[in-house]
């Protein structure tokens, strides 16, 4: 409920949509959590399965809307064109995750064998298969975890063509780390706050991710009503904060059905 008035309250008094939009997403995964939880554990069950894989993909667009969110926050239309790239190939990327999912063709592919060995007798100490990735298991099914609940989804092997896991992470930090040296605060904070304290929290790979998906209306808002107005204040010459109004005036990106197409610059802004 924090995320939705979060998200309405921005739009209302900033009107700033795509922002809104952003945090709105966000949202939507504990939206659909709180769903998850009535089926939890039944692995047979058909809206358990169907509920596991919409939060699969909404997981693999997570980067896409952690930069529409970005991308809200600057008018500035040389950083506004340098995102077009970047939420582009969040698109490709996070497509190419979801798609592991209908690759997974048999069980044996789901995730390779992979064997815990003694390093003092060179045995293998078991046979059962463990992930090595988020997320990745047999059986498409949200569980129970230590803390909250987790998620099991089956996932075609890595190979040159078909990116691991670690696509996600790429496309949800590095461009913090490449766009201008202000945001890299804030990507640290996001990965310190998020995955890395996830981890620190539980050693399930399964759990790690929705433990973060818990954290993330906090982030957001931690992210755009502390740390973003700081930044601003001390930075900022091409940010916005957050209680700034958008106009229609000001340089914008336009979207075809998702697909950002170019930086709108306005006749009227252009002569200021």
């Amino acid at each position: 409920m924090i995320g939705l008035f979060m998200s309405i309250w921005i739009y209302t008094k900033t009107d700033n949509l795509q922002l809104a939009i952003g945090v709105f997403y966000f949202f939507l995964m504990e939206f659909l959590q709180y769903f998850q939880y009535l089926y939890i554990d039944d692995c047979d069950n058909k809206t358990n399965q169907i509920l596991t894989l919409v939060g699969y993909a909404h997981i693999c667009y997570q980067p896409y809307f952690t930069h529409i969110i970005n991308s809200a926050l600057t008018k500035n239309p040389k950083m506004l064109r340098m995102y077009i790239p970047i939420l582009r190939l969040c698109l490709v990327g996070g497509s190419m995750l979801f798609a592991r999912y209908f690759f997974a063709d048999s069980a044996e592919s789901h995730f390779p064998a992979h064997t815990e060995i003694n390093l003092t007798t060179g045995q293998s100490t078991t046979d059962v298969p463990v992930s090595t990735e988020w997320l990745r298991g047999e059986k498409l099914c949200t569980v129970s975890g230590k803390y909250h609940l987790a998620w099991i989804v089956p996932m075609s092997d890595v190979s040159y063509y078909t990116p691991s896991a670690a696509i996600h992470s790429f496309l949800m930090f590095a461009p913090f780390f490449v766009l201008r040296q202000n945001m890299i605060i804030q990507g640290l904070v996001l990965w310190a706050t998020g995955p890395a304290l996830a981890a620190y929290i539980t050693p399930n790979l399964m759990e790690q991710a929705s433990i973060w998906c818990f954290f993330s209306i906090s982030q957001i808002g931690v992210m755009l009503f502390l740390i973003r107005n700081v930044l601003v204040t001390q930075w900022g010459k091409t940010g916005v904060s957050t209680s700034d109004k958008k106009e229609s005036t000001d340089p914008h990106l336009t979207y075809r059905l998702g697909w950002p197409m170019d930086v709108n610059v306005d006749k009227v802004a252009k002569g200021k």
